[in-house]
């Protein structure tokens, strides 16, 4: 992210992804709707103990809503896009259980979106995927919802497949693979 200079230092050492671990903190621990017309003030209110102005807050606010990292939904509550999702990915992925199934994901994504395919590639290894083979890869977590923002965030989901295997032949492979 770049930083832009007239920012204090305070402002600078909390970015947007600061700013979406607060919002997800309230939202998902704590239960609590920030509606559009909120987000302002609960970013002022989460802060009152910082030395940050007015001004630094609206900027805030509006560099989160002009890059697209929250939405609103019918009823003008937040709502995190895929690219906020990638952002805090760590998150989400906390929130998933381990339910004895196997999701596997395989993509086979060309060359002319590199760029694209990396990045989907960190983001799966972020949500806890292990390399089986060139493009196999394997958690025992539930985040298909997961893989499929990543895929749509990085333009890649005509050539991304997942899975969800209770069993297979390679059990005992998978369980060494995901404990190191």
């Amino acid at each position: 992210m770049v930083v832009n200079p007239k920012y204090s230092n305070a402002v600078m050492g909390w970015c947007v992804e600061s700013a979406l671990n607060l919002i997800f903190d309230a939202t998902v621990f704590v239960g609590k709707k920030i509606d559009r017309s909120g987000l302002f003030d609960f970013f002022k209110d989460n802060l009152q103990d910082q030395t940050v102005t007015h001004h630094q807050i609206s900027r805030v606010v509006f560099d989160i809503k002009r890059n697209n990292y929250l939405d609103f939904d019918n009823s003008d509550s937040v709502v995190f896009t895929n690219k906020a999702k990638m952002k805090i990915v760590d998150r989400f992925v906390n929130l998933t259980q381990k339910d004895g199934r196997y999701m596997l994901v395989s993509f086979d994504i060309p060359e002319i979106k590199r760029v694209g395919r990396n990045n989907f590639r960190r983001a799966i290894k972020r949500m806890g995927f292990r390399q089986i083979q060139k493009s196999l890869w394997v958690t025992d977590r539930n985040v298909g919802d997961l893989v499929e923002a990543a895929a749509v965030e990085y333009k890649v989901n005509e050539y991304v497949a997942y899975f969800v295997a209770e069993k297979s032949n390679i059990d005992q492979f998978i369980q060494n693979i995901l404990k190191h």
